[in-house]
């Protein structure tokens, strides 16, 4: 199924020729997985990084090695849209979100309305979007590689279950209160009072959260079938070059770390996690960084930023459509790469037990792809406020429908034996 759009320039009396759009502001998966293709030279960042032993015994004990070495992969294809048909990722993601439509007010028991419209320039509300994070087919050339097999594309996208919010409590909640004892009493006496309150009496509200649990089990069963995307068959010679090039980098093919994301899996919905997504149940306002500036911020810091990742919430205050979206696409990679978070999601997270990983997954780089298609990694929160012109000119959509590839760094050696440590 293609969908073309044709989208208009976004005009301002002050800065008609900043803000103007191209035309086409949409993408397929042939094309997710081509434009992945043209970023991967600058994006991979492939690195030798050392050497790991291990131990093989049979028939006697020996000392083996592989080499540790560390890349960028491109996990997942993380949108931001108004509604469904404005999805930007056209043969995927538009016919996942229409079949979750309606799937927050299932949930919540109330209804919900649609994601609000672009926010105006000059004003200061706040702009309301939903987002969603799918596995990218091209990210699974590292797997490709290491095996030498062929790439099976699936015929169906599951939906997230609630396993990671049933960990929440046991292990989500500690760590929130742990976070706490590092924020100075002026503050987490005051503006986070209430909070540290709810953080040390929570089961009013972990009463409610296991009330979602059981109505997110009720949609699910009716969602685990979802048709996926009619141009599959089109992007396996994609796959194939991607998995070329990256084997001229390495010089080996075996060499690479497979990434975490699954094949055109469903990581995160934002209908889905509604009650969270929509600040419906106010877990997010239990961390201390959606209370203290400065922490968790996209830029750096108090000085200068574009937008705060914590409350993991779809409102933000931001009048730079761009510069939203990036923000919003932080805050669910903030979700998704995390274990037991207040969110209904899929956890990004390698499953091959042929490899050794070593990093927490908190690096990152992002391509935009739609509505314009970058060929270069870039990280978000560039400090332009001294700049006669901002981060986003010129790429702006008008439908407000932005599509952006995550490419998460691994470090990892390929498992020849029990593991005995590595060099660095």
């Amino acid at each position: 199924m293609i969908i073309r759009w044709l989208s208009h320039c976004i005009v301002t009396a002050a800065a008609a020729a900043l803000l103007c759009a191209p035309a086409a502001a949409s993408i397929t998966t042939p094309g997710v997985i081509s434009k992945t293709v043209a970023a991967a030279p600058s994006c991979l960042s492939y690195r030798v990084e050392g050497v790991c032993f291990f131990l093989y015994c049979s028939f006697g004990c020996r000392i083996r090695t592989s080499i540790k070495i560390s890349h960028y992969v491109p996990d997942v294809v993380v949108s931001t849209f108004n509604s469904p048909t404005q999805h930007p990722w056209k043969d995927v993601g538009v016919p996942v979100a229409s079949a979750l439509t309606g799937a927050g007010s299932t949930i919540t028991g109330r209804l919900l309305d649609s994601s609000a419209g672009s926010l105006d320039a000059g004003s200061g509300l706040a702009t309301f979007k939903s987002a969603d994070a799918i596995g990218n087919p091209a990210g699974q050339f590292a797997a490709l590689l290491a095996s030498g097999g062929s790439m099976t594309l699936p015929t169906t996208i599951a939906v997230p279950s609630v396993s990671e919010l049933s960990k929440f409590a046991s292990q989500g909640l500690p760590a929130i209160s742990r976070s706490w004892a590092n924020v100075p009493s002026s503050v987490a006496d005051t503006v986070g009072k209430d909070a540290k309150a709810m953080v040390n009496a929570p089961q009013a509200l972990m009463n409610s959260v296991s009330s979602v649990m059981k109505a997110v089990e009720g949609v699910r069963q009716a969602l685990d079938i979802v048709d996926s995307v009619q141009q599959v068959q089109g992007a396996i010679d994609g796959v194939q070059q991607i998995a070329g090039i990256a084997s001229s980098i390495s010089g080996s093919g075996s060499l690479f770390c497979p990434g975490g994301a699954t094949n055109f899996g469903l990581h995160f919905q934002s209908e889905l996690d509604a009650p969270f997504w929509r600040g419906i149940l106010p877990v997010e306002m239990l961390y201390a960084q959606s209370w203290v500036p400065g922490l968790g911020e996209v830029g750096n810091g108090y000085t200068q930023t574009w937008g705060n990742v914590y409350p993991r919430t779809g409102e933000l205050y931001q009048p730079h459509p761009v510069k939203a979206s990036a923000v919003l696409a932080e805050r669910v990679a903030s979700i998704i790469y995390k274990s037991a978070q207040p969110h209904i999601y899929t956890k990004v997270t390698p499953t091959s037990s042929g490899y050794r990983y070593f990093n927490a997954g908190e690096k990152r780089k992002w391509q935009m792809l739609s509505p314009i298609a970058a060929t270069k990694c870039v990280n978000f929160g560039t400090n332009d406020s001294l700049a006669l012109t901002s981060w986003g000119d010129g790429q702006t959509d008008s439908a407000d429908g932005y599509a952006w590839n995550l490419w998460q760094q691994y470090t990892c050696c390929r498992r020849r034996g029990a593991y005995l440590y590595s060099i660095p």
